[in-house]
């Protein structure tokens, strides 16, 4: 699976103005609702939170990748969201967070398989600090993911 494959101009929100992580997090989980990769709202949001508890997921420079596997979803997807002002979050660096990927996967082996992929896809391109200043400064969803799939 390639990240072109899910990550869409209408998967990615550019200026949302959230007041904090959980604002964040259910923002992005009702997009993944909306395109119909998620088919239960809450489950999805508790799963992605059980995930929360197992480690940090704000990889530092103001980038944050929350993702959880779960029955609730039908299809694996990214949902992108950079953010009108930092929000805090637990970060690797101690740092605010002003971008969001939430990945959805389903919990079997195959979903597992996919999520896993798909996040060391992105993980790679964040690895890139001038690609994330492009990625936080991009003006609209198709920037992104230009950026992120080029």
């Amino acid at each position: 699976m390639e990240l072109r494959d899910v990550l869409t101009p209408q998967m990615v929100h550019t200026g949302v103005d959230v007041a904090d992580k959980d604002g964040a997090i259910r923002y992005l989980a009702r997009v993944l609702v909306d395109a119909g990769y998620v088919d239960d709202l809450e489950a999805f949001v508790a799963d992605v939170y059980l995930r929360e508890t197992e480690g940090i997921t704000g990889i530092g420079g103001g980038i944050a990748i929350p993702h959880g596997k779960s029955a609730s979803v039908t299809v694996p997807a990214v949902a992108v969201a950079t953010l009108a002002h930092p929000i805090a979050w637990e970060t690797l660096d101690g740092g605010d967070v002003d971008a969001v990927f939430l990945f959805c996967a389903g919990d079997s082996n195959e979903g597992a398989r996919e999520h896993l992929v798909l996040l060391s896809k992105v993980a790679t391109k964040l690895a890139d600090d001038d690609l994330v200043v492009q990625v936080r400064h991009a003006q609209s969803p198709e920037e992104i993911v230009r950026l992120m799939c080029g």
